[in-house]
């Protein structure tokens, strides 16, 4: 009898025990559903505050939007970020302009793995624009924005290497990341390209016919009209094609703007002066004599 009882105790717990697992977890699952639907509240409201600041933006509601964006930075969205780190660059709402401030926003928004915010911070460390120049803070929000394929942060990588900034002059690399940057029809890595191969004064690197070849696929019309002309003369001059080269550099003079600076506009009539006499041209020394 002690047997069977024992027996019975036995199977009357598993059935308490298994009827108590069932209520826990039905509790559980009632407990995950409410915290579920308030994160979706949460999302719901976040995006819908997302768009109020888009909105405004787009509609240049400059005031609400800067309030509306603002309370969006806060909450880390980072859409918001980047327009209210705008409205303070560019002085658009009632905030004020404030360079540091808009780099702030800049960074936050640059960190959460926005490309045109990592752009945007890797050239304001570049050139100094509301922070000091840092070269290697340059590099790495270039190289994260890289990663991702962005064309603009292909090309300033490319100039780093080129120019020597915060790295050894290294041809080879900027090549590279320029290449990769004109690959997506970025229009200043094809014409540096076409520019480096036109008039380096590393002779090895001096090839006419991948000057052509980068100088061919750029626009003959735009806002850079004189630069591509500029550089498509450097390219026919070191093909030995003259007459093109003249005719190209004379409507790179009259494409420069009325308000040129006097030095680029003798810079570039010394490059004229230069394929009328036969010459190619070489960056940094002048006419290729």
């Amino acid at each position: 009898m002690m047997y069977l009882f024992k027996i019975w105790l036995t199977l009357f717990q598993s059935i308490f025990e298994s009827r108590a697992a069932c209520r826990n977890t039905r509790y559980a699952l009632l407990l995950g559903v409410i915290l579920l639907t308030g994160c979706e509240d949460d999302r719901v409201l976040l995006r819908e505050l997302e768009n109020d600041c888009v909105n405004h933006y787009r509609a240049k509601s400059y005031k609400v939007a800067s309030r509306v964006c603002l309370e969006g930075a806060n909450k880390g969205i980072v859409r918001s970020q980047w327009l209210l780190a705008n409205i303070y660059y560019y002085n658009l709402g009632d905030l004020g302009k404030s360079k540091e401030r808009a780099l702030e926003w800049f960074t936050s928004a640059a960190d959460n793995g926005l490309t045109d915010a990592q752009v945007f911070v890797g050239e304001s460390y570049i050139y100094g624009d509301g922070v000091e120049k840092d070269y290697e803070k340059a590099y790495h929000y270039f190289s994260v924005a890289a990663d991702n394929f962005d064309a603009s942060a292909e090309f300033n990588l490319g100039m780093m290497f080129y120019n020597g900034y915060g790295r050894k002059k290294d041809f080879s690399a900027a090549i590279s990341w320029l290449k990769r940057a004109a690959s997506q029809n970025h229009s200043m890595s094809i014409n540096n390209l076409a520019w480096l191969y036109a008039t380096s004064d590393n002779r090895s690197l001096r090839n006419p016919k991948k000057a052509l070849f980068w100088a061919e696929k750029l626009a003959d019309d735009g806002e850079n009209l004189s630069i591509f002309l500029d550089t498509k003369a450097a390219a026919y001059a070191l093909a030995g094609e003259f007459e093109k080269a003249v005719q190209s550099q004379s409507l790179a003079i009259e494409a420069l703007p009325e308000d040129v600076d006097e030095s680029k506009l003798v810079e570039f009539q010394k490059r004229l002066e230069s394929y009328q006499n036969g010459y190619s041209w070489i960056e940094g020394e002048g006419s290729d004599k």
